[in-house]
């Protein structure tokens, strides 16, 4: 009866410590999930004091060219600044088209009804987070960083830093998108040269149905605009120009993406004169633009350049 009795208490211990740890573990999974719904949905100001970029996250991602913006899921609260409210510090990765992944620590100040972006740290390039938490006001990562012999993809120095929020960053002046910037600066610098609505121009190009032949190879497809042997739909879509100029024969090149399309498409139109206009080329331009990024182009704050 003792041993049985025995028996009892330590299976009901050990019931309650498995329930307290399934109860730890769903905890900090809730808490994952409500950070990610927070600082993946978040702004930040992404550059230096001499030029600034606002980059706001859709799920966890800002993506357009030359900017990627990545949420690590690496975050910690505190009171960084001494004011009594909670702040947060997170882990950001930066890539601006070529192959570093620059890993960043931002901080997040509260101003008593939400979080803000306020400064940030560098890591390193490609940094391996082990842990990020508070300490002391203060935020302390342990993670693998370079040293000398290491390649890009593995570093092998570990380090417990220690960061201090300073006050905030002294950044430039923030600039739109550099998306937006290439569509308004090259539209308004062709408008100015011919006189004439750029937008206009191509959508006159194939307001019309068009028929063309579509070859295909591993590089992608291209559509000749030539006697005509089927209809081209996609250019009854909406879409973007993100690339726009003057070619070589004496007509216009615009890089354009679609509405719907998971890929941009490369055009060159030449000028018949008198303000006739045709489409002579057409090609499919895979991998240029990723994926998240065309998704992003659905966001309402795009809406305005869809043409």
């Amino acid at each position: 009866m003792k041993f049985r009795a025995w028996g009892l208490i330590a299976a009901g211990f050990i019931f309650l410590l498995v329930t307290l740890v399934a109860l730890s573990l769903h905890s900090q999974a809730c808490a994952s999930r409500q950070a990610a719904r927070i600082f993946g949905n978040a702004t930040y100001v992404m550059g230096n004091e001499y030029a600034t970029q606002l980059a706001t996250l859709m799920n966890g991602v800002h993506d357009e060219p030359y900017l990627t913006v990545e949420y690590t899921g690496r975050y910690a609260y505190g009171d960084f600044n001494g004011d009594g409210l909670k702040d947060a510090a997170i882990i950001l990765i930066e890539n601006n088209g070529g192959q570093a992944h620059w890993y960043q620590l931002a901080f997040l100040m509260s101003d008593g009804e939400k979080l803000v972006h306020k400064a940030s740290q560098f890591l390193d390039d490609s940094a391996i987070i082990n842990s990020i938490r508070e300490k002391d006001g203060k935020v302390l990562i342990d993670m693998f960083v370079h040293q000398e012999g290491d390649c890009r993809a593995g570093p092998t120095k570990r380090v417990r830093n220690l960061y201090a929020y300073k006050g905030p960053d002294r950044w430039g002046e923030v600039e739109k998108s550099p998306y937006q910037r290439i569509y308004t600066d090259s539209a308004k610098a062709f408008q100015e040269i011919y006189k004439t609505p750029v937008p206009s121009r191509i959508r006159e190009t194939f307001d019309h149905t068009i028929h063309a032949h579509e070859n295909c190879s591993e590089y992608g497809c291209a559509f000749m605009v030539l006697d005509g042997e089927k209809q081209v739909g996609i250019f009854t879509r909406k879409f973007i120009v993100v690339d726009l100029g003057p070619s070589d024969s004496g007509g216009i090149y615009a890089t354009l993406v679609f509405e719907g399309a998971l890929v941009p498409f490369s055009l060159e139109i030449d000028d018949r004169g008198g303000g006739r206009y045709e489409l002579r080329k057409m090609t499919e331009l895979p991998g240029l633009l990723g994926d998240r990024f065309i998704g992003l182009l659905q966001d309402s704050a795009y809406q305005q350049y869809w043409l």
